[in-house]
């Protein structure tokens, strides 16, 4: 645990802590199915959401490159859904068209307000400055941001040892026993952040059972709980 008095710096993970990814890629997905002629059903989304998370997870444990997973996802996911449709095409428009959704999370605005008014707020991600400062300016909430480290930018994945040295390097005078990282990954965000030394808050936004071997400081189940804690 830790004392409030204690933070200077907040590391914020964006889908599914900030932005809604799950909304933000149904619309994505429909949009895609549309242009490129594939039947759209919420079965097919479903399908996407549960290969996206098993190869995300791949990615964080070092099994899986970013660019592979752009150039096998949308095949692999047609192939085994039994689908026929250009996969590598599927994947340029979803890719193009996530950096036009932008689904806040219930309470982002107010609370990404209230931490910047107290703290240095830097975002944490698996994905590429652009894209997400593109979603973040579309949701309002640029504004209480004061810089991105996108895993693409940098070279190196969250949660890798290489990942973190690289944002603290950038940033004089902050150390990880004053900075809170906040996320939904227990992978990404909690292990890697406590491996780290860092200080750490689960969003448990889809309310799912938490893990056995790892152990946030606090966890919350909506936004506007963390400024009690912070």
């Amino acid at each position: 645990m830790f004392q409030k008095e204690e933070i200077t710096t907040i590391f914020m993970d964006v889908d599914d802590t900030l932005l809604d990814f799950k909304e933000c890629a149904r619309q994505n997905v429909r949009n895609c199915c549309q242009k490129n002629g594939v039947p759209y059903s919420d079965d097919l989304f479903e399908f996407f959401l549960s290969r996206n998370i098993i190869l995300w997870k791949r990615i964080e444990d070092g099994l899986l490159t970013v660019d592979e997973l752009h150039r096998t996802r949308w095949a692999g996911i047609f192939r085994d859904y039994g689908i026929e449709a250009d996969g590598p095409a599927f994947e340029l428009d979803f890719i193009a068209g996530l950096r036009d959704t932008s689904v806040p999370v219930s309470g982002s605005h107010e609370v990404m307000k209230y931490l910047h008014s107290k703290y240095r707020v830097y975002v944490v991600s698996n994905a590429s400055n652009l894209q997400q400062s593109t979603r973040l300016d579309k949701a309002g909430l640029m504004q209480y941001v004061d810089g991105i480290f996108g895993a693409l930018d940098i070279g190196f994945n969250k949660p890798s040892k290489e990942y973190f040295d690289y944002c603290f390097a950038q940033l004089q005078g902050v150390t990880p026993a004053r900075t809170v990282i906040v996320g939904d990954s227990l992978n990404a965000d909690i292990s890697g952040g406590t491996a780290y030394g860092l200080h750490t808050i689960w969003f448990n936004i889809r309310n799912v059972e938490p893990s056995d071997s790892t152990f946030p400081d606090y966890t919350i189940h909506s936004l506007c709980e963390l400024p009690s804690l912070l």
